[in-house]
């Protein structure tokens, strides 16, 4: 830390423990600014430079009191891509905060699914996320988070998860205390399913008008999410048919609302029977069911593709494949999250084509076999956002490129052998394999 900034920030914030142990006070930096806004300005920047997530906090607190520099998301943006830990979550807060780009979050996401660094910063991630706009990635995170080795991590998540159906409840006050505290890792399971079944809820009901047409979704099974419980209603009819629909293909009645027989053609392809002869929809009303349908849907099969640890290849601090369940009505389908350096490195896209995908992996494990050294997770789709080279002396150097604006890429380099890279690519590909 420079002198500088720790000379300003002894002066302002105090203490470094009370800084540590009670969090910054950011009003004292506001007034700071009010008084001597250009030097007030100048240490901030410093301490971003410093990679100071105090600095960080403190550019927040002058947003919100809309004395903020001009620049001060891009200076933020520029140090994102090199953050880690405490640093990584708060830069990703406070951008998120400033700009409403929920993108943001999984940057927070990152740093407590990794169950890596210092227990402290997987707390600062957990605290952080349910201030943040709830996201699919967040929420397994949570879940995830609930299931860490360090107590005070699962006890934070635990709450985090509690608020998402209680807000303003403590897990301390509640029956599954014990189990969140205790050292079976089957019982923190247990209350990690049991809040997140709880919110499973929050997307079941009726969506629509029983009279002209309405869908009602059953609550959202995270360890099932293929399937989902579902009933119709048509001109003031619930109609006969399957109890659970084929989640892939009930997302298939929003294609067209515009036309009543096309709306026909799809419910008796989901399998319903007995539809009234004449339908008069309203568009409008028609669209506005189908879109909360679809949006229940595609969050909570979401939620549950980032939940998928069906099965974990390798070692996740080196390099780890991550396999979530099949689906036996889309077999071609599955999740497969890789890990490369104690991070996800597919964060936008963990859904594989089972074929190719195997084939991808299958064709390298043949290369590296007879001494050839294939162009690093070229298997298509999946792993278009990263690029890594593999170094004779084993070093895996990669590059994952950012989908946020003004975010550069993420850039770093573990050290791996090829056997441990077969071996992780060739029980990968034998698993997909499997009917």
């Amino acid at each position: 830390m420079s002198e500088a900034w720790h000379e300003f920030r002894l002066e302002v914030f105090g203490e470094p423990y009370l800084v540590w142990h009670e969090g910054a006070d950011v009003s004292a930096l506001v007034a700071e600014h009010e008084r001597r806004p250009e030097r007030a300005e100048r240490m901030v920047r410093l301490g971003v430079a410093e990679r100071d997530h105090v600095a960080v906090e403190s550019i927040g607190a002058l947003a919100r009191a809309g004395r903020a520099p001009s620049d001060a998301a891009d200076v933020l943006r520029s140090v994102l891509p090199s953050a880690s830990g405490t640093f990584r979550v708060r830069t990703a807060q406070v951008l998120c905060e400033m700009t409403g780009d929920d993108g943001y979050v999984s940057e927070v996401a990152a740093v407590l699914e990794s169950g890596g660094g210092h227990w402290g910063e997987r707390i600062d991630a957990a605290l952080a996320l349910p201030q943040l706009p709830r996201t699919p990635r967040s929420v397994a995170a949570l879940h995830r988070g609930a299931l860490d080795q360090e107590y005070l991590v699962r006890y934070h998540c635990a709450n985090g998860l509690l608020g998402l159906t209680k807000p303003g409840r403590d897990i301390a006050k509640h029956k599954g205390f014990a189990s969140v505290s205790g050292e079976d890792p089957a019982r923190w399971r247990a209350v990690a399913d049991e809040f997140l079944g709880a919110f499973g809820v929050r997307s079941a009901g009726m969506h629509g008008d029983q009279a002209t047409f309405a869908v009602e979704l059953g609550p959202a099974d995270y360890s099932a999410p293929h399937l989902r419980a579902v009933q119709v209603h048509l001109n003031g009819v619930r109609l006969s048919g399957p109890d659970q629909l084929h989640v892939p293909a009930l997302r298939n009645i929003g294609v067209d609302t515009s036309s009543p027989d096309h709306l026909r053609g799809v419910l008796e392809h989901l399998g319903f029977v007995d539809l009234p002869e004449s339908v008069t929809l309203e568009e409008d009303a028609t669209t506005s069911t189908v879109d909360a349908v679809i949006t229940g849907l595609d969050f909570d099969f979401d939620v549950a593709r980032w939940l998928s640890t069906d099965l974990v290849i390798g070692d996740q601090a080196r390099i780890a494949m991550e396999i979530g369940p099949a689906d036996p009505r889309a077999p071609q389908l599955r999740t497969c999250t890789l890990w490369l350096d104690g991070a996800i490195a597919t964060p936008y896209d963990n859904t594989v084509y089972v074929p190719q995908f195997a084939h991808s992996l299958r064709t390298d494990v043949g290369h590296y076999r007879v001494g050839r050294s294939p162009d690093f997770a070229c298997w298509g789709p999946t792993t278009d956002d990263l690029s890594a080279e593999l170094h004779p002396d084993g070093t895996l150097a990669y590059r994952l490129r950012s989908q946020i604006d003004g975010v550069g890429d993420r850039e770093g380099a573990v050290q791996l052998s090829i056997d441990e890279i077969i071996a992780v690519l060739e029980e990968t590909a034998v698993v997909l394999d499997r009917p």
